[in-house]
């Protein structure tokens, strides 16, 4: 089955995929918010690549590896 979508401009189409996209980031911001500052900088970093971003939550959080929201990074 085919989609409406194919006889559609490509540009009308990406500008709307930016504003979905950008929607769901904000009500999955909020969502995590809702759990408190803490757990949301925690699902932040959990989604990057970035083992300079876990370390810097683990470093502001002051986590060692018994807590509980501590990342493993290779420094």
């Amino acid at each position: 089955m085919s989609s409406f979508l194919e006889n559609e401009n490509q540009m009308v189409i990406d500008a709307i995929y930016h504003e979905i996209g950008e929607m769901l980031v904000e009500d999955w911001v909020n969502s995590n918010l809702d759990e408190g500052q803490m757990y949301a900088d925690f699902r932040f970093a959990e989604m990057s690549d970035s083992d300079y971003i876990k370390g810097r939550f683990n470093q502001f959080y002051n986590l060692t590896p018994s807590d509980q929201y501590y990342f493993e990074v290779e420094e």
